[in-house]
């Protein structure tokens, strides 16, 4: 049984499938056909709670879908942003966090960076926001409590990690990630009109440490740590172009540089949508070319085939980067 998705052609026999790239037969001509049609078939997938699911054709609303589709929609897009908003509003736990979905638990998420970044470029400011800040300062990786430094200072040195240098976790009282630490550097960078500015540089430094920290050793960046069991881990595309978006005002240094370096020698041979598309985005946002890239993205990408709504809008997000309009690119301005 073969299936062409995204670009890709499944084969599957018995218990084996394997993917490999064949480029889609009707190809869309230029960047704006192709933004145009992904934004209609964005719109069209919003549910009408304002949220959009991760898959199409379910009718459960969740944050990071929502979120970079409100940031990938184009201003003229304003009854969908304004619901998407609404969306956002709505679902905010008390104690100023995000839960992955509608209805979802009330301790919050990793998630909680991500909705805010994009409240804040919709210029969303006041008590929402400061609930948000607030919740991020206080908000770590486990391994900032006492009783886990120790453990992993003593008993347990399978993995490689300064437990001083914590970033944020996907869900409370868990260790510290790489994706929900970027999106939550990203939202404090940009967040405005706070009065507790000191926390907030505080908290700001304590998650960069903590992503130099766990670098991958050739540079880039795995889920979670750099090395386990003395055995360096690959770094992977999209969590790399996330993590570094989220420095992208930090001073230039080596752990940038080589990550970079990693990152334009991965898309060589990068085709899945999700990971080309972030991997477009942070390339762009440091000044490297990405026009290459961005042509193969034409190629992969069907916006009707595109199931997952998170990564249609990554795609989105990417093309809008080839005119210019990187939405992660004034993280440098505040």
């Amino acid at each position: 049984m073969t299936n062409l998705l995204c670009g890709f052609s499944q084969t599957v026999s018995g218990d084996l499938t394997i993917w490999c790239f064949s480029p889609r037969t009707q190809r869309v001509h230029d960047t704006p056909e192709l933004n145009g049609a992904c934004v209609q078939e964005m719109i069209d997938r919003q549910l009408p709670d304002g949220g959009w699911p991760f898959r199409a054709g379910t009718a459960q609303s969740a944050v990071e879908p929502t979120a970079l589709a409100l940031l990938a929609l184009p201003s003229n897009s304003v009854r969908e942003r304004d619901a998407a908003i609404h969306f956002l509003l709505h679902v905010q736990n008390a104690n100023g966090s995000w839960p992955a979905f509608s209805g979802d638990e009330e301790g919050g998420s990793g998630l909680t960076g991500m909705a805010l970044y994009a409240l804040n470029r919709c210029s969303a400011e006041g008590m929402v926001t400061d609930r948000a800040v607030q919740w991020l300062i206080e908000s770590r990786g486990w391994e900032s409590h006492w009783l886990w430094k120790w453990k992993f200072r003593t008993s347990d040195r399978y993995v490689r990690f300064d437990p001083d240098k914590f970033g944020w976790p996907w869900i409370p009282e868990t260790v510290s990630w790489v994706v929900p630490t970027a999106y939550s550097i990203l939202a404090l960078k940009h967040s405005r009109g706070i009065s507790h500015q000191g926390p907030v540089q505080l908290r700001i430094r304590r998650g960069v440490e903590m992503l130099y920290d766990r670098v991958c050793p050739a540079g880039g960046w795995n889920a979670g740590n750099g090395v386990v069991y003395g055995i360096p881990l690959a770094p992977h595309a999209d969590v790399t172009a996330l993590a570094l978006l989220s420095l992208l005002n930090e001073p230039p240094n080596h752990f940038i540089t080589s990550s970079l370096d990693w990152l334009e020698r991965r898309a060589e041979t990068c085709f899945a949508p999700w990971s080309l598309a972030w991997t477009i985005l942070a390339l762009d946002a440091f000044g490297r070319p990405t026009a290459l890239l961005t042509d193969r993205l034409f190629s992969v990408v069907d916006n009707a085939m595109v199931h997952d709504g998170a990564t249609l809008a990554a795609v989105l997000l990417a093309l809008r980067s080839a005119k210019e309009d990187n939405a992660f690119q004034v993280a440098h301005e505040t």
